[in-house]
């Protein structure tokens, strides 16, 4: 089977990036997968240039049995639909991949002309793939029909040997991905604050990744948590593992999610997520048993999970090895298989 693959390009900064390398790394070898690169990072006019470049290839290339294409929210939307209707065009079956937590919030921004453009694509694709059973809800609350949307959680890929934890003075706690309010990076800070001495003193807290770092080191300065918070850029995958194995728990406050990689590798690596019940996220932690939920913005929740787990090695360890146990089920290798399953049953329909 051939399949032309639109997305981000494949070094792009997030977790549409990350997925689709993941997926094409373990296709087996009776998909034949041809990637796209939809938009990359950098200025307007090389972002521009990429979509333009996208759609000349898509419209020339030699028509495949399926085009499977990536999309979020925004100007991401707005490029991907357009991919469709071209595709549609040409005769090709389509699978769209539904990312990014903002979604529900900008459908409810277009206008009603715009929702009912993007309606008629969805109405139109063979099949919508989603992360989880709260967006399918959503996307059949607003005409999606319920028998064409594929539930498929994000892939992780499962480190052989996890490291022995609990041996250094103090704890780390990991924050990867964009450093923004929506992901709820200042808040963090602001919880943080509010915690004893005694209790940050065997804390260090790693935040990771792209966006606003002047706003997150001026925060940092104002609480004097510079001896506690450390900011480092957006991480290589070598780096991230070599974080992941020595930190023991993992913080994402968002506001907004869908099911954010950066959650999954966590887990599969033994931490003890403390996160907010946006997106599928609560279909993936049950609180108290391999994770610590707080409500987005509760600074006050925010700091007690964090006191909790970095001063309870008991409780870290048994949230972090039942995380482990949760997305275990979501191994790359699986996840290719269940998406071959649905690129079959589409080409297989007349």
């Amino acid at each position: 089977m051939n399949v032309l693959m639109l997305g981000p390009g494949l070094g792009v900064q997030g977790g549409i990036s990350a997925v689709e390398r993941m997926t094409l790394a373990a296709l087996p070898q009776r998909i034949s997968a041809t990637h796209i690169a939809t938009m990359e990072e950098g200025s307007k006019a090389r972002k521009l240039v990429a979509y333009l470049s996208a759609l000349a290839r898509t419209f020339s290339a030699r028509r495949p049995d399926l085009v499977h294409i990536h999309f979020a929210s925004r100007a991401s939307s707005v490029r991907k639909m357009s991919l469709a209707r071209l595709a549609l065009a040409r005769g090709c079956k389509v699978v769209m991949h539904a990312h990014g937590g903002a979604y529900s919030a900008y459908w409810k921004s277009l206008s009603p002309r715009a929702r009912a453009g993007n309606l008629a694509v969805l109405n139109r694709i063979h099949a919508l793939i989603v992360l989880g059973e709260g967006w399918r809800e959503f996307f059949v609350s607003i005409g999606v029909p319920r028998e064409r949307i594929v539930v498929l959680p994000n892939p992780v890929a499962l480190p052989a040997v996890l490291p022995l934890r609990g041996r250094a003075a103090r704890v780390t706690f990991a924050y990867l991905g964009l450093i923004a309010p929506h992901k709820g990076a200042f808040d963090l800070i602001e919880a943080l604050a509010l915690l004893h001495d005694a209790t940050l003193e065997k804390m260090r807290v790693v935040i990771a990744g792209n966006g606003e770092h002047a706003e997150l080191e001026r925060r940092i300065r104002l609480h004097a948590l510079g001896g506690v918070v450390e900011v480092r850029s957006w991480l290589k995958p070598e780096e991230r593992d070599a974080l992941l194995a020595s930190a023991e728990a993992f913080i994402l406050p968002s506001y907004h999610e869908g099911l954010p990689m950066a959650l999954l590798e966590a887990m599969a690596w033994g931490l003890a997520p403390i996160v907010t019940p946006v997106g599928s996220i609560p279909e993936l932690i049950d609180s108290e048993m391999n994770g610590l939920l707080t409500q987005p913005g509760d600074l006050s929740g925010l700091a007690a999970a964090i006191e909790r787990v970095a001063l309870d090695a008991e409780l870290r360890g048994r949230i972090g090895a039942a995380a482990r146990r949760r997305v275990e089920p979501l191994a790359v290798d699986a996840y290719a298989e269940k998406l071959c399953a649905v690129y079959e049953a589409v080409t297989c329909r007349s």
